[in-house]
């Protein structure tokens, strides 16, 4: 509040940056063109940085701009969250995934999922972080560990099985394959996640299983979740850590190739409920999620 005294300007900015259009923005939230310009301006002059390059017929986010949009949608979708959590009621089944686990395994089969749940509605919560699982409720939550929390029964899953990959195009122009070692991947651009308050593998673990020290060089670009790095290497701008089980079928068909050994963790992905609070759904996600391995 001490920088941005009107916080709908965050709602004006979350919409301009998404829809890409100051114009898109304004017919969404019923405000005109020169208002929503209006508003930016404002915001761009409390947070002393500009958040658009404005082109003839479109605006384009800046640097800055892109990380404030990954601010404002965690700090909405946790807004989002509660509001649908005091709503909530017992017809709602709550389903908390990480983004990627959700985008590559739930999202493509949202109907299989919801005939397996024919009496409850079903509420996906994408979580970034750790932390975000203990301020709210939910009736079954994905993570990654070993399968021990306080609180909490659990059911394996998959391991966590980790491999580099890029497109083929990527691949070839930089003379990497399945059986490249580490110290060739690392000669090549790599797509970072912010791994702060999260379980799984980052690079930097991946390189020390082959004892290499990850070099902390400047100007590397690190993203806010994962179908974001996902989205980079299908774009062919790197090299992202893939998990089995996640990546398959983006190996499968080819999108993405190995480029590098395969490192297994001492963790798994685990499907994991609040104990003594099972339920008819509950077990019909369970038998739902037991092909993945």
């Amino acid at each position: 509040m001490r920088r941005v005294d009107r916080l709908q300007r965050l709602a004006v900015f979350e919409a301009a940056a998404r829809l890409g259009s100051f114009t898109a923005a304004g017919s969404e939230l019923g405000m005109t063109q020169p208002a929503v310009t209006r508003q930016i301006r404002s915001l761009e002059r409390a947070v002393g940085v500009d958040l658009f390059r404005r082109t003839a017929n479109r605006s384009e986010l800046t640097e800055a701009g892109r990380r404030l949009l990954d601010s404002v949608d965690v700090g909405f979708a946790s807004i989002e969250h509660t509001i649908d959590e005091i709503a909530t009621t017992s017809d709602t089944f709550v389903l908390a995934c990480p983004p990627g686990f959700s985008q590559e395994l739930i999202v493509p089969h949202l109907d299989s999922l919801q005939d397996a749940l024919p009496d409850r509605d079903l509420r996906l919560w994408l979580y970034d972080r750790e932390a975000e699982l203990l301020t709210g409720s939910y009736d079954a939550a994905v993570r990654v560990g070993t399968g021990t929390w306080a609180g909490l029964d659990a059911e394996d899953l998959f391991p966590e099985r980790v491999l580099p990959v890029a497109t083929p195009a990527f691949a070839d122009e930089w003379g990497l394959t399945a059986d490249s070692a580490a110290d060739e991947v690392l000669a090549a651009p790599l797509l970072h996640m912010d791994a702060a308050d999260r379980p799984w593998m980052a690079w930097v673990h991946w390189f020390a299983r082959f004892g290499i020290d990850l070099p902390q060089r400047g100007g590397r670009v690190v993203f806010n979740n994962y179908p974001a790095v996902l989205q980079q290497a299908v774009a062919g701008r790197g090299v992202a850590l893939g998990w089995r089980g996640i990546v398959d079928d983006l190996l499968a068909g080819e999108v993405l190739t190995q480029v590098g050994p395969e490192v297994r963790s001492a963790s798994s992905y685990w499907i994991t409920w609040p104990s003594r609070r099972g339920s008819a759904s509950l077990s019909a996600l369970l038998e739902w999620l037991s092909p993945v391995d």
